[in-house]
Protein backbone atom coordinates (compact mmCIF):
# COMPACT_ATOMS: atom_id res chain seq x y z
CA UNK A 1 0.00 0.00 0.00
CA UNK A 2 1.34 3.27 -0.91
CA UNK A 3 2.12 5.56 1.78
CA UNK A 4 0.68 9.31 2.25
CA UNK A 5 1.35 11.51 5.15
CA UNK A 6 -1.97 14.06 5.81
CA UNK A 7 -2.54 17.43 5.60
CA UNK A 8 -2.26 18.03 9.24
CA UNK A 9 -0.73 18.82 11.94
CA UNK A 10 0.57 15.21 12.19
CA UNK A 11 2.88 15.83 9.48
CA UNK A 12 6.79 15.92 10.29
CA UNK A 13 7.84 19.58 10.84
CA UNK A 14 9.65 20.16 7.89
CA UNK A 15 6.68 18.52 5.34
CA UNK A 16 4.57 20.21 7.09
CA UNK A 17 6.54 23.26 6.41
CA UNK A 18 6.50 22.27 2.79
CA UNK A 19 2.17 21.33 2.59
CA UNK A 20 2.79 25.60 3.95
CA UNK A 21 3.76 26.56 0.69
CA UNK A 22 2.09 24.10 -1.18
CA UNK A 23 -0.55 25.87 -0.14
CA UNK A 24 0.73 29.36 -0.01
CA UNK A 25 1.70 29.45 -3.97
CA UNK A 26 -1.64 27.39 -5.20
CA UNK A 27 -3.78 29.23 -3.27
CA UNK A 28 -5.82 26.43 -1.95
CA UNK A 29 -6.51 25.02 2.04
CA UNK A 30 -6.05 21.31 0.10
CA UNK A 31 -2.73 19.94 -0.13
CA UNK A 32 -3.62 17.26 -2.46
CA UNK A 33 -2.90 13.42 -2.58
CA UNK A 34 -0.27 13.86 -5.26
CA UNK A 35 1.42 15.97 -2.63
CA UNK A 36 0.68 13.66 0.10
CA UNK A 37 1.58 10.59 -1.59
CA UNK A 38 5.31 12.19 -2.43
CA UNK A 39 5.93 13.00 1.61
CA UNK A 40 5.06 9.73 1.98
CA UNK A 41 8.64 8.74 0.45
CA UNK A 42 10.15 11.41 2.43
CA UNK A 43 11.07 15.05 2.88
CA UNK A 44 14.02 15.00 0.50
CA UNK A 45 11.31 13.35 -2.63
CA UNK A 46 8.67 15.97 -1.82
CA UNK A 47 11.43 19.03 -1.75
CA UNK A 48 13.21 17.93 -4.67
CA UNK A 49 9.94 17.57 -6.73
CA UNK A 50 8.07 20.78 -5.46
CA UNK A 51 11.50 22.52 -5.98
CA UNK A 52 11.40 21.61 -9.68
CA UNK A 53 7.22 22.67 -10.25
CA UNK A 54 7.09 25.93 -7.86
CA UNK A 55 8.82 28.71 -10.67
CA UNK A 56 5.91 27.03 -13.16
CA UNK A 57 3.26 27.56 -10.61
CA UNK A 58 4.44 31.04 -9.65
CA UNK A 59 5.04 32.37 -13.39
CA UNK A 60 1.28 31.07 -14.30
CA UNK A 61 2.60 28.72 -16.97
CA UNK A 62 1.01 25.55 -15.08
CA UNK A 63 -2.29 27.60 -14.92
CA UNK A 64 -2.45 28.60 -18.65
CA UNK A 65 -1.95 25.15 -19.91
CA UNK A 66 -4.52 24.04 -17.14
CA UNK A 67 -7.33 26.65 -17.61
CA UNK A 68 -8.26 25.13 -21.23
CA UNK A 69 -8.86 21.32 -19.61
CA UNK A 70 -12.23 23.02 -18.37
CA UNK A 71 -13.43 23.50 -21.75
CA UNK A 72 -13.50 19.42 -22.93
CA UNK A 73 -17.00 19.28 -20.77
CA UNK A 74 -19.13 20.77 -23.67
CA UNK A 75 -20.43 24.16 -21.90
CA UNK A 76 -23.70 23.28 -23.73
CA UNK A 77 -24.72 19.80 -21.82
CA UNK A 78 -28.14 20.12 -20.34
CA UNK A 79 -27.63 20.58 -16.05
CA UNK A 80 -29.82 17.98 -13.96
CA UNK A 81 -32.60 19.45 -11.49
CA UNK A 82 -31.88 20.48 -7.82
CA UNK A 83 -29.31 18.85 -5.53
CA UNK A 84 -31.22 17.49 -2.35
CA UNK A 85 -33.03 19.54 -0.17
CA UNK A 86 -30.97 18.64 3.07
CA UNK A 87 -28.02 20.18 1.40
CA UNK A 88 -29.29 23.60 0.88
CA UNK A 89 -27.36 25.33 3.91
CA UNK A 90 -24.49 23.72 3.00
CA UNK A 91 -24.13 24.53 -0.75
CA UNK A 92 -21.66 27.07 -0.34
CA UNK A 93 -19.03 25.04 1.05
CA UNK A 94 -19.95 22.06 -1.35
CA UNK A 95 -19.35 24.39 -4.07
CA UNK A 96 -15.94 25.34 -2.75
CA UNK A 97 -14.69 21.93 -1.99
CA UNK A 98 -15.03 20.96 -5.46
CA UNK A 99 -14.00 24.44 -7.20
CA UNK A 100 -11.15 23.84 -5.22
CA UNK A 101 -10.37 20.18 -6.29
CA UNK A 102 -11.25 21.78 -9.95
CA UNK A 103 -8.09 24.52 -9.29
CA UNK A 104 -5.57 22.20 -8.19
CA UNK A 105 -6.77 19.09 -10.53
CA UNK A 106 -6.16 21.05 -13.56
CA UNK A 107 -2.89 22.43 -12.78
CA UNK A 108 -1.78 19.14 -10.48
CA UNK A 109 -1.81 17.47 -13.94
CA UNK A 110 -0.21 19.32 -16.24
CA UNK A 111 2.52 19.97 -13.55
CA UNK A 112 2.85 15.76 -12.75
CA UNK A 113 2.34 14.83 -16.19
CA UNK A 114 5.26 17.12 -17.10
CA UNK A 115 7.86 16.59 -14.38
CA UNK A 116 6.92 12.13 -15.36
CA UNK A 117 7.73 13.20 -18.97
CA UNK A 118 4.49 11.60 -20.18
CA UNK A 119 3.23 11.42 -23.71
CA UNK A 120 0.11 12.35 -25.50
CA UNK A 121 -1.41 9.03 -27.03
CA UNK A 122 -1.00 10.97 -30.53
CA UNK A 123 -5.28 12.32 -30.53
CA UNK A 124 -4.58 15.42 -33.04
CA UNK A 125 -6.87 17.69 -31.02
CA UNK A 126 -8.39 20.89 -31.96
CA UNK A 127 -7.16 24.00 -29.60
CA UNK A 128 -9.30 24.73 -26.70
CA UNK A 129 -8.88 28.30 -26.58
CA UNK A 130 -11.96 30.58 -26.28
CA UNK A 131 -10.38 32.01 -22.95
CA UNK A 132 -13.22 30.80 -20.61
CA UNK A 133 -11.62 28.01 -18.64
CA UNK A 134 -10.94 26.94 -15.26
CA UNK A 135 -12.10 29.46 -12.37
CA UNK A 136 -10.05 30.18 -10.05
CA UNK A 137 -10.84 28.45 -6.52
CA UNK A 138 -13.06 30.46 -4.12
CA UNK A 139 -11.72 32.21 -0.95
CA UNK A 140 -13.42 33.09 1.81
CA UNK A 141 -15.00 30.18 2.27
CA UNK A 142 -14.20 27.88 4.90
CA UNK A 143 -14.67 23.83 4.12
CA UNK A 144 -13.98 20.84 6.47
CA UNK A 145 -11.29 19.21 6.47
CA UNK A 146 -10.54 16.21 4.47
CA UNK A 147 -11.56 12.86 7.05
CA UNK A 148 -9.47 9.75 6.15
CA UNK A 149 -11.36 7.25 4.24
CA UNK A 150 -11.17 3.97 6.35
CA UNK A 151 -12.80 6.41 9.61
CA UNK A 152 -16.01 6.79 7.52
CA UNK A 153 -19.14 4.25 7.92
CA UNK A 154 -18.92 1.27 5.90
CA UNK A 155 -22.14 2.49 3.60
CA UNK A 156 -20.07 5.96 2.69
CA UNK A 157 -16.82 3.59 1.40
CA UNK A 158 -18.84 1.48 -0.55
CA UNK A 159 -20.63 5.00 -2.63
CA UNK A 160 -16.97 6.18 -2.60
CA UNK A 161 -15.45 2.96 -4.43
CA UNK A 162 -18.42 3.15 -6.88
CA UNK A 163 -18.02 6.36 -7.91
CA UNK A 164 -14.42 5.96 -7.84
CA UNK A 165 -14.83 3.12 -10.42
CA UNK A 166 -16.79 5.91 -12.88
CA UNK A 167 -14.58 7.00 -16.03
CA UNK A 168 -12.34 3.76 -15.53
CA UNK A 169 -11.89 0.99 -18.39
CA UNK A 170 -11.76 -2.12 -15.40
CA UNK A 171 -8.61 -1.23 -13.95
CA UNK A 172 -7.75 -2.39 -10.03
CA UNK A 173 -6.20 -0.72 -7.62
CA UNK A 174 -7.53 2.58 -8.83
CA UNK A 175 -6.16 5.31 -5.66
CA UNK A 176 -9.15 6.75 -4.38
CA UNK A 177 -10.56 10.55 -5.68
CA UNK A 178 -9.34 12.74 -2.67
CA UNK A 179 -12.96 14.87 -3.67
CA UNK A 180 -15.52 12.30 -2.76
CA UNK A 181 -13.60 11.93 0.42
CA UNK A 182 -14.20 15.49 1.26
CA UNK A 183 -17.95 15.51 -0.03
CA UNK A 184 -18.48 12.51 2.73
CA UNK A 185 -19.13 15.38 4.96
CA UNK A 186 -22.27 15.29 2.97
CA UNK A 187 -23.73 11.94 2.26
CA UNK A 188 -27.33 13.04 0.56
CA UNK A 189 -24.73 15.02 -1.44
CA UNK A 190 -22.61 11.95 -2.02
CA UNK A 191 -25.61 9.86 -3.51
CA UNK A 192 -27.01 12.37 -5.21
CA UNK A 193 -23.15 12.63 -6.74
CA UNK A 194 -23.66 9.21 -7.89
CA UNK A 195 -27.09 9.17 -9.87
CA UNK A 196 -25.63 12.41 -11.99
CA UNK A 197 -22.39 10.60 -12.85
CA UNK A 198 -23.70 7.20 -13.32
CA UNK A 199 -25.46 7.79 -16.82
CA UNK A 200 -22.51 9.31 -18.20
CA UNK A 201 -20.04 6.58 -17.07
CA UNK A 202 -22.50 3.68 -18.62
CA UNK A 203 -22.50 6.30 -21.81
CA UNK A 204 -18.62 5.97 -22.17
CA UNK A 205 -18.53 9.78 -21.46
CA UNK A 206 -16.71 9.90 -18.62
CA UNK A 207 -13.87 7.77 -20.07
CA UNK A 208 -13.98 9.95 -22.97
CA UNK A 209 -13.17 12.97 -20.76
CA UNK A 210 -10.73 11.35 -19.37
CA UNK A 211 -8.77 10.50 -22.07
CA UNK A 212 -8.63 13.84 -23.87
CA UNK A 213 -7.70 15.57 -20.85
CA UNK A 214 -4.75 13.43 -20.10
CA UNK A 215 -3.84 14.00 -23.63
CA UNK A 216 -3.99 17.44 -23.61
CA UNK A 217 -2.47 18.01 -20.51
CA UNK A 218 0.17 15.79 -21.70
CA UNK A 219 0.66 18.22 -24.22
CA UNK A 220 1.74 21.16 -22.40
CA UNK A 221 5.23 22.37 -23.84
CA UNK A 222 7.08 22.43 -20.20
CA UNK A 223 9.88 20.29 -20.89
CA UNK A 224 12.34 21.79 -18.04
CA UNK A 225 9.58 20.54 -15.58
CA UNK A 226 11.01 16.95 -16.54
CA UNK A 227 12.35 15.31 -13.43
CA UNK A 228 15.99 13.86 -13.53
CA UNK A 229 15.72 9.97 -14.23
CA UNK A 230 16.70 8.54 -10.74
CA UNK A 231 14.06 10.91 -9.37
CA UNK A 232 11.19 9.61 -11.93
CA UNK A 233 12.10 5.86 -11.15
CA UNK A 234 11.37 6.68 -7.59
CA UNK A 235 7.53 9.12 -8.79
CA UNK A 236 6.24 6.57 -11.17
CA UNK A 237 5.40 3.39 -8.92
CA UNK A 238 3.57 5.93 -6.43
CA UNK A 239 2.50 8.62 -8.90
CA UNK A 240 1.71 6.81 -12.43
CA UNK A 241 -1.72 6.07 -11.49
CA UNK A 242 -2.65 8.91 -10.04
CA UNK A 243 -1.63 11.16 -12.91
CA UNK A 244 -2.81 8.56 -16.20
CA UNK A 245 -6.21 7.53 -14.30
CA UNK A 246 -7.61 9.22 -11.26
CA UNK A 247 -6.06 13.18 -12.04
CA UNK A 248 -7.78 13.09 -15.56
CA UNK A 249 -10.74 11.77 -14.82
CA UNK A 250 -11.47 14.13 -12.04
CA UNK A 251 -10.48 16.82 -13.50
CA UNK A 252 -14.20 16.60 -16.27
CA UNK A 253 -15.92 14.97 -13.31
CA UNK A 254 -15.55 18.15 -11.12
CA UNK A 255 -16.16 20.90 -13.90
CA UNK A 256 -19.42 18.92 -14.72
CA UNK A 257 -19.97 18.75 -10.55
CA UNK A 258 -19.01 22.58 -10.72
CA UNK A 259 -21.80 23.43 -13.26
CA UNK A 260 -24.61 21.12 -11.94
CA UNK A 261 -24.15 23.05 -8.79
CA UNK A 262 -23.44 26.50 -9.86
CA UNK A 263 -25.99 28.82 -8.26
CA UNK A 264 -28.96 29.68 -9.92
CA UNK A 265 -28.43 26.31 -12.09
CA UNK A 266 -30.05 23.62 -10.05
CA UNK A 267 -31.97 25.51 -7.70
Amino acid sequence: MTREIADDAAAPAAIRSIYEDIRAVLGSPVVNLVYRRLAGQGEDVLRDSWRLLRPAYLDGRIARHAAPLALIVPKDMAMPGAPPPATAGDMPAIRAVIATYNANNARNLVAFSALLGLMPGGTDFPPLDDGAGMPDAPSGISIPALPAFGSLPEALQQTIRRLNLFGDTGEEGAPVASLYVHLSHWPEMLAYVERLLQPLHDAGTLTGWRGETSDRAAMAPLPDLRAPAELRTILEPILGALVRRTIPKMVPIGTYLGRALKPGQSG
